[in-house]
C-alpha cells in the first residue's frame, strides 16, 4: 500500500478507535477532567484466561508512547486510574477500558473486540493515546520543543587556570541546581508488536442428532468429533452412529435398520456462525426379524452444513447445526417378494453438540 494511503488508513482507524472513548469520558465527567492534569493517571493491564498469547503491558505502553512522540503519559501515583482488561470470548478477544476517578467511581467505559489479540491491543493503545494527549506537559507534548536563547560566546578563561574575575558590585554566583525531575518518562522507540501467530487448538466434541433420508424413518443418533481449530477455520473428523429402528417395507416383513459412518468436515467460522462441507462414508445394517440374518450395505454422501456456535466459557461452546446431503451411494433392500426399500436421494440431519477447545 502506498505511503499516503497507509497513513490515511491509519488515521481513520485511530479516530474510529479513539473518538468513542474520548466522547464518552468527556461527556460523563467534564468537570473532573480538569483535575487530571496536575496528578496524572496510572494504568493497570490485566489478561484473562485464554489470553496468554496477547501482548503484555510494556507493549501497550509502547503503542501509546509511539503516538505521543515517545512519551509514556502514565505515572505510578496518578490520582485517576485507567483499567484495561483483555478477555477471550469464544474464538474472539474482547478488551474493556474503564476510567476511575480518585474515589474509585467509574467515569466512562469502552469495549473493543477483534479476532486477533495483537490488533485488539493496538486499537486500545490508539484510544488511550488520543485520551491522554491533552494531559501531557507543554514541554513534552508531541512536536514541541522548549525555546532556548541562542548560545553566546564562552567567557575568556583566566591565565594559568585561575578563576575568571568577578566585576565589582556583581551579585555572588548562585550554586548550580539540579535539573527538575521530568514529569513523564521518555520511552524508547521500538517497533509495533506483531499480531501473535494463529496456532491451531485441539477441539473435541459430542452430541445428539435426528436424521432422515438414510433409514426408512427418522432415526436418533450420536456423533463425536476431533480436529484442529484456528480463529476462522477448522478441520475435523466426525463419527456418527444411528440407533436401530424398526421398519416395515411392506406388510408382513419387518426389518431393523441402524447406521454407522464417518465424515471429513472442513468449516469456515465468522463470529458465532459457521458453514461446513461434508464428505461421508459408512454402512447401513438391516436385520430381518423372521430369519435374524444381518446384512451390511455401503453408504456415501456429500453435503453442506450450517451452524450457530455459542461460547459458554473460554474453552467450551455449544453448537446447533443443520445439514443437507446428497446420497451418492444409496443402500437398498430388494426382497424376492413384495416391495423393497432404498435410501432417499437426499438426507437431512439436525444436531446439538458441545465442543471443548484445548
Amino acid at each position: 500500500m502506498p505511503g499516503p494511503l497507509l497513513a490515511h488508513s491509519r488515521i481513520r482507524r485511530m479516530n474510529r478507535a479513539a473518538l468513542p472513548l474520548a466522547a464518552s469520558l468527556f461527556l460523563t465527567a467534564p468537570v473532573a477532567l480538569a483535575q487530571v492534569a496536575p496528578h496524572g493517571a496510572r494504568l493497570s493491564y490485566t489478561r484473562g484466561p485464554g489470553t496468554g498469547g496477547c501482548p503484555e503491558e510494556p507493549s501497550l505502553r509502547q503503542i501509546v508512547a509511539s503516538q505521543l512522540g515517545g512519551v509514556d503519559p502514565f505515572v505510578s501515583d496518578g490520582a485517576w486510574h485507567i483499567e484495561v482488561v483483555i478477555r477471550r470470548k469464544g474464538t474472539a478477544f474482547q478488551g474493556e477500558i474503564a476510567l476511575h476517578d480518585r474515589d474509585g467511581r467509574v467515569l466512562g467505559r469502552q469495549e473493543h473486540s477483534s479476532a486477533i489479540c495483537g490488533v485488539l491491543v493496538e486499537d486500545i493503545g490508539l484510544s488511550l493515546s488520543a485520551f491522554m494527549r491533552p494531559f501531557l506537559p507543554p514541554g513534552l507534548a508531541p512536536g514541541s520543543a522548549p525555546n532556548l536563547p541562542p548560545p553566546g560566546p564562552p567567557p575568556p578563561s583566566a591565565p594559568g587556570g585561575a578563576a575568571s574575575p568577578v566585576p565589582p558590585g556583581a551579585p555572588p554566583e548562585a550554586p548550580a541546581s539540579k535539573p527538575p525531575n521530568p514529569v513523564a518518562v521518555l520511552a524508547r522507540p521500538v517497533p509495533r508488536p506483531r499480531p501473535p501467530p494463529d496456532h491451531p487448538r485441539l477441539q473435541l466434541g459430542a452430541g445428539v442428532l435426528l436424521g432422515a433420508g438414510v433409514a426408512p424413518s427418522v432415526a436418533v443418533g450420536f456423533s463425536g468429533l476431533a480436529g484442529a481449530r484456528w480463529e476462522r477455520f477448522s478441520l475435523s473428523l466426525e463419527a456418527r452412529g444411528d440407533l436401530p429402528i424398526d421398519a416395515e417395507p411392506y406388510r408382513g416383513w419387518t426389518i431393523g435398520v441402524s447406521g454407522l459412518s464417518g465424515s471429513v468436515v472442513p468449516c469456515g467460522h465468522a463470529d458465532w456462525f459457521f458453514g461446513c462441507a461434508l464428505a461421508t462414508a459408512g454402512g447401513v445394517w438391516h436385520v430381518r426379524d423372521s430369519t435374524g440374518i444381518e446384512d451390511a450395505l455401503p453408504y456415501a454422501a456429500l453435503g453442506l452444513r450450517a451452524g450457530l456456535e455459542v461460547p459458554l466459557s473460554a474453552r467450551l461452546a455449544g453448537q446447533l447445526t443443520g445439514e443437507l446431503s446428497l446420497n451418492t451411494l444409496r443402500p437398498h433392500v430388494r426382497p424376492l417378494y413384495g416391495k423393497g426399500w432404498s435410501a432417499a436421494p437426499v438426507s437431512e440431519a439436525v444436531a446439538l453438540r458441545l465442543v471443548a477447545f484445548f
